[in-house]
């Protein structure tokens, strides 16, 4: 009978040292694949901007080896600390957001306030910031579901602040990735039925009130419709991702061979990289990225269902959902399936905050991984010590320590509790 659970829990071990192994290789591709994909959209521009075809280039590759440190980093943390610094977590993430608004500091481009000025390099505090609401939710969810109404509560005031500050910038599309991450959450989280209906009406009424207050979005919401009616102005942008798409027809016209970087179609290089992508690569490479992250997404839920504990668990679904919204917003603001709004693809777009805090939120799913793997090689060790050769595994999962391997801190307690039986 040990012998059957020695190769069970094995099995699962090595099951989380190959998810790990998987999660840092096709992100670090992913990532390799978009500078790759930044210098043929961004080589016409940026030589002509700053006379270095590189320039952008640069600037990423720099900033990931800045993020694969940070990802390191996020390996080394203790996740029950997240749990202890919720509320650090979430009150610094509302600062930073508020900081910009400081004149001094906060930088204004393209009519928006969304960028920090640190001195030496600039940081976009929404991207640190949406992270760290999912940090705070998942440990606050934990300890209290959002089954009753005062967690619930306190949720929603951290989610409304976070969302208001964001909206200030203005920043819709981050604030929508916030507000959609957070719902999953909250469900996630055990948010009864019939609150969320509750919930539903006030946004329902709420988004088209902030889409009408502003005049741009107006212009954005009427170019989507009928991008020809004003293809010099609003509809120009969806116009040239039209063509860069259909240019590429089924293969592509090959890598670096886009014609639509060459000062037609506008952010090439950030929010509209995958419109690049698609005439280069065509559909058949466009899907091929799409596979990309469907993998990644895949192996953050197995990761997620993996988890020793709630807030993990949690925690891992959060990060899988900034990336899955992320992309499929980016997704279908390129193909014209929605309003245009400014997302970066995640690891592919320009952009080193994003880049960074992606590869720190991947850092966080190896160390949720890598802790689940410890529980199980606990439970083998448990195993050694408690299973009499008449009992099976499942009795005495159901027994002594099934309480413990579902609680928050249930690997210290596994230890002290194997130590007592030593």
């Amino acid at each position: 009978m040990i012998k059957s659970v020695v190769l069970i829990v094995g099995a699962a071990v090595l099951e989380s040292k190959q998810l790990k192994i998987r999660l840092v290789a096709v992100v670090i591709l992913l990532s390799i694949f978009g500078i790759v994909m930044q210098y043929s959209a961004s080589s016409y521009n940026a030589l002509k901007e700053t006379g270095d075809a590189f320039f952008y280039v640069k600037k990423q590759s720099l900033s990931m080896v800045v993020a694969l440190v940070f990802m390191f980093f996020a390996t080394c943390i203790d996740t029950e600390k997240y749990i202890k610094l919720r509320w650090p977590i979430l009150i610094g993430s509302l600062v930073l957001l508020a900081v910009i608004f400081i004149p001094a500091l906060g930088i204004e481009k393209y009519g928006a306030r969304r960028w920090l000025n640190l001195g030496f390099f600039t940081i976009q505090p929404s991207e640190i910031s949406k992270f760290g609401l999912i940090i705070f939710l998942s440990a606050y969810l934990s300890q209290h579901p959002a089954d009753k109404l005062k967690s619930l509560a306190i949720c929603l005031v951290a989610i409304f602040s976070m969302c208001l500050l964001i909206m200030l910038e203005p920043n819709m599309s981050i604030t929508m990735l916030v507000g959609m991450a957070s719902m999953i959450m909250l469900i996630g989280g055990g948010m009864k039925f019939k609150h969320m209906m509750i919930l539903a009406i006030p946004i329902l009424i709420a988004v088209p009130i902030l889409i009408f207050s502003e005049p741009y979005r107006i212009k954005r919401i009427l170019a989507f419709l009928d991008p020809w009616a004003n293809p010099r102005d609003e509809g120009f942008q969806l116009i040239q991702s039209y063509y860069a798409l259909a240019s590429g027809g089924l293969f592509g016209v090959g890598l670096f061979n886009s014609r639509q970087k060459y000062s037609f179609l506008p952010f090439a290089e950030t929010d509209f990289i995958f419109s690049i992508i698609g005439e280069e690569f065509g559909f058949i490479g466009a899907t091929l990225v799409l596979c990309i992250y469907a993998y990644i997404i895949y192996l953050g839920l197995k990761i997620a269902l993996r988890a020793r504990s709630s807030f993990e668990s949690l925690l891992a679904l959060g990060i899988v959902s900034i990336i899955t919204i992320q992309t499929l917003l980016n997704i279908a603001v390129v193909t014209g399936s929605i309003p245009p709004t400014g997302l970066p693809l995640p690891f592919v777009s320009n952009g080193g905050s994003s880049l960074v805090v992606f590869f720190f939120a991947v850092g966080m799913l190896i160390k949720i991984a890598d802790n689940s793997g410890k529980m199980r090689i606990t439970e083998l060790t448990l195993g050694k010590h408690l299973m009499p050769q008449s009992k099976s595994l499942y009795n005495i999962t159901n027994k002594s320590h099934k309480n413990l391997i579902n609680s928050d801190n249930n690997y210290t307690k596994l230890k002290q509790f194997i130590a007592r039986k030593k």
